[in-house]
């Protein structure tokens, strides 16, 4: 898979967008395969909520993926705008107000955790009929990445650089 010659970039730099960019080409194929089992009104109503599921992921993943590429892109070209990802020294800029708002989100996130938890346990009776456990332990999953984050930028923000 052939991608364009960064001018100035090291041998990681080049080799690191290279796979970049051919991973997200492949992320756009399975983006095409998910949009389509999503739209198929021939599969289950469960079926396309769950690949649209999936699909809301995956375009995620597919901009990740696009974003680091060109970060390292503008890192190898030495170029000074705004790096579609961000810097985390950023998040040192205002630190007393960021550590106070992710210390109140990180509760809000916590007590999210134990009331999905609980939530998990009550429906435990559906989980034959329904998809409704499989949904909360999704929310769950999702519970526990925005702990990682808040926990990354609390990190990040204490940092003395």
């Amino acid at each position: 898979m052939a991608t364009d010659q960064i001018v100035g970039a090291s041998v990681w730099e080049q080799e690191m967008y290279d796979h970049l960019v051919g991973h997200g080409q492949i992320e756009g194929e399975i983006l095409e395969a998910y949009a389509d089992l999503a739209a198929n009104e021939d599969r289950s109503s469960a079926f396309r909520y769950l690949a649209a599921m999936i699909l809301e992921d995956e375009r995620r993943h597919h901009q990740t993926f696009a974003d680091l590429a060109e970060t390292i892109r503008a890192m190898g070209e030495l170029r000074s705008d705004d790096d579609p990802i961000p810097r985390v020294s950023g998040l040192r800029h205002d630190k007393e107000a960021i550590l106070a708002l992710t210390e109140r989100l990180l509760a809000v996130e916590r007590g999210d955790a134990k009331e999905l938890k609980k939530l998990a346990k009550d429906l435990k009776s559906f989980e034959d009929t329904t998809m409704w456990v499989l949904l909360v332990d999704l929310m769950r999953d999702d519970t526990e990445k925005h702990i990682k984050i808040l926990k990354f930028i609390r990190d990040q923000a204490k940092e003395k650089r």
